[in-house]
């Protein structure tokens, strides 16, 4: 894992439209682009949004934008991340 802020995430949504998202911090855990960051066009937070339509990521951990900058400076570079 590598840190970089700011940083602009860049990808495909899944109606294969492009998008750009600037972020303040990021920190990959994969090799296919996802990883940590602060998500600001977020502005529902509950444990259930994920299952809307809309609340979902492409793979990433969505952060509030408030904790991240914590998270980010907690995290080592090369540090392992446990997915499950």
């Amino acid at each position: 894992m590598y840190q970089q802020s700011p940083a602009t995430l860049r990808g495909l949504n899944d109606d294969g439209s492009k998008y750009s998202s600037p972020v303040q911090y990021w920190s990959p855990f994969t090799d296919s682009g996802c990883g940590f960051h602060d998500a600001s066009w977020r502005n529902n937070w509950s444990k259930t949004e994920y299952l809307t339509t809309t609340g979902g990521s492409h793979g990433c951990a969505n952060m509030h934008p408030s904790d991240a900058g914590t998270a980010y400076h907690d995290m080592e570079i090369n540090e392992p991340v446990v997915i499950y």
